[in-house]
């Protein structure tokens, strides 16, 4: 019977469209592997095209967890895939005697699983409100000094036009009375396991032309009709998480006639520069613990011996 040393987890780790589903699914036919997929847009179903998602036979013959779990309209957080890739991992190594390979590109999806969770108060409608008029009324630097004065630890971290986690540690404050930097000392959730990282990098950083194929790919595979389906629902609309995907949004865009076809174009590979660039810069900061390898021909094959000796 296979047993699985030191509960390693093998994590493939990349930029978008360097190749990593490719080489993904070659390694679960040498290695016994199952996928989970680290990716923010995966989750969600009638979203194939402009995601890349596997092909629903690659998601037959081989399993992936994490892919077409919820419906576009459904919100996911970073807390829900703690636990959902959690119970995803035990399933793996203790009922199936097999090894999860994670395989993805958000990174801060990754993030929360090397460094821990940080269990915080839920959202709270209320105040969320009040913080969201407060922004409108009185703009993004009035609302920071807020934070500021309230837990200048914490605003530190933050840039000041970074309403999200302005907002979300203001909320977490007013509803719990304590300050983030307090509450982050006592409520850490870790993960016991040993991940291995496994980065692909595009050879020469010679990724743009690979981008802009991809998405002229996509739109020649039916990519505005799958949009114009979502479009058309009566559930959805442009605020909603999923809708503002990479392509999603500005597909949705000139659907609505905001914007030309030709400006929907420019603008989905234009955010997919900036998405591959920060992705980058994420990656850079797990560099010394990992193994690294660029795209090309003998990428599998050297893949493939880094396993061997750890398995």
């Amino acid at each position: 019977m296979f047993l699985n040393k030191l509960n390693n987890i093998f994590c493939l780790i990349g930029p978008t469209a360097v190749g990593k589903t490719i080489i993904s699914i070659e390694l679960c036919k040498l290695f016994p592997f199952e996928i989970i997929s680290v990716d923010s847009a995966l989750i969600y179903k009638y979203m194939n095209i402009g995601t890349d998602k596997p092909s629903k036979k690659i998601l037959n013959d081989i399993n992936h967890y994490l892919v077409n779990i919820i419906d576009p309209k459904e919100v996911y957080s970073v807390n829900n895939f703690f636990f959902d890739i959690l119970n995803s991992i035990y399933k793996i190594i203790y009922l199936k005697n097999k090894i999860p390979l994670l395989v993805g590109g958000t990174m801060m999806y990754y993030n929360v699983l090397f460094n821990g969770l940080w269990i915080l108060p839920d959202s709270n409608f209320r105040i969320r409100k009040h913080i969201k008029l407060l922004f409108n009324r009185y703009g993004n630097k009035y609302v920071y000094n807020i934070l500021k004065k309230i837990d200048y630890d914490v605003s530190k971290s933050i840039h000041i036009n970074d309403k999200y986690r302005i907002m979300r540690n203001l909320e977490i404050f007013m509803h719990s009375g304590k300050k983030v930097s307090l509450l982050k000392n006592n409520l850490k959730f870790n993960l016991n396991f040993n991940f291995i990282k496994i980065i692909i990098l595009f050879k020469d950083n010679n990724y743009k032309h690979k981008i802009i194929n991809r998405f002229y790919y996509m739109l020649s595979s039916g990519f505005e009709k799958e949009v114009n389906y979502l479009y058309n629902r009566k559930d959805l609309n442009i605020n909603k998480p999923s809708m503002k995907c990479i392509g999603y949004k500005q597909m949705w865009l000139y659907l609505d006639s905001k914007i030309s076809y030709e400006d929907m174009i420019k603008d989905t590979i234009s955010k997919t520069f900036i998405l591959v660039k920060n992705q980058l810069k994420w990656i850079k900061r797990w560099y010394n613990n990992s193994f690294i390898v660029y795209n090309n021909k003998n990428c599998l094959k050297i893949i493939k011996n880094y396993i061997k000796f750890l398995i």
